[in-house]
């Protein structure tokens, strides 16, 4: 089975993406330091992982369309350019939505 390039591109988005937003889930008391304790947290709310998936979910859709904005931007760059490219706007995309979806929970 072969995936189209602007499929490609939006996978190569989305799964750095993904991996962007993990980061952020398990540096989130670093990120935000809002949290004091962090087991005030995990004992009466959702679980880390939880958290961590849902913000996944919500910085999904934005990682796949910023791979593939990316992954069309620099067209003379050649094919490794445009993967380096989705990459980078996967994560741009993704972190904002991702950051919100943690912040949600740090006693907002």
């Amino acid at each position: 089975m072969k995936i189209s390039r602007p499929m490609a591109f939006a996978l190569t988005g989305w799964a750095v993406g993904a991996i962007a937003t993990i980061s952020v889930g398990f540096y989130w008391p670093t990120i935000f330091p809002a949290i004091l304790e962090n087991q005030h947290y995990y004992g009466f709310g959702p679980s880390l992982l939880i958290i961590v998936g849902l913000a996944m979910l919500i910085a999904s859709p934005a990682a796949l369309v910023g791979g593939l904005i990316g992954g069309r931007i620099p067209r003379e760059g050649g094919q490794t350019e445009q993967y380096i490219m989705a990459a980078i706007m996967g994560i741009i995309f993704a972190l904002p939505f991702a950051c919100m979806g943690m912040w949600f929970f740090t006693g907002w």
